[in-house]
């Protein structure tokens, strides 16, 4: 059978190199970027699969380990920081690991995420705050499941609210 190619060209850069393997896999180390219609994907190190159109990145570990390079996966003008995010062109679909989002005045983080084509994300494990440490707030909502719809509302579910890591019976 022969693949549907895409719509658009796919544009790719990277500071350090590009290695192209068999099995259609070009991989990109150095502050890479990839470049697909109005979508941008900046890490240290993205893989791509040019026969299925799927991007997978992720950032680097110093002796330290202190992590660098993390993804920043901009869709529009909607950015989205994460530890690895796996994404497929054609499909518009992804998923994305540890992400960090600004919805309005408040942010939300997640440990595990899931992107539609509709720019709808799916997400569990997450927490809501305004508070500016993405990391460690002083104050959030822990969410078990949420949509965001970006530019538009966060929805959510069972909900429980959390001060200085300790969790409020409301």
């Amino acid at each position: 059978k022969k693949k549907e190619p895409l719509d658009a060209p796919v544009e790719y850069e990277a500071n350090d190199s590009i290695v192209f393997t068999e099995g259609g896999f070009a991989h990109l180390y150095g502050q890479s970027k990839v470049n697909y219609e109005k979508i941008e994907l900046t890490s240290e190190v993205i893989t791509m699969n040019m026969d299925s159109s799927t991007v997978y990145a992720h950032g680097v570990v110093d002796s330290m380990g202190v992590a660098t390079g993390l993804p920043v996966f901009k869709d529009g003008e909607t950015p989205y920081e994460s530890e690895e995010i796996r994404y497929n062109f054609k499909s518009k679909k992804g998923f994305i690991n540890q992400i960090v989002t600004q919805q309005g005045e408040g942010y939300v983080v997640s440990k595990e995420a899931k992107k539609g084509p509709d720019d709808a994300i799916n997400i569990r494990h997450g927490k809501y705050t305004t508070c500016d440490d993405h990391d460690h707030p002083h104050f959030y909502l822990k969410l078990s499941m949420a949509k965001v719809r970006p530019k538009k509302n966060v929805v959510f579910g069972p909900a429980q609210l959390v001060v200085e890591d300790v969790p409020l019976p409301i």
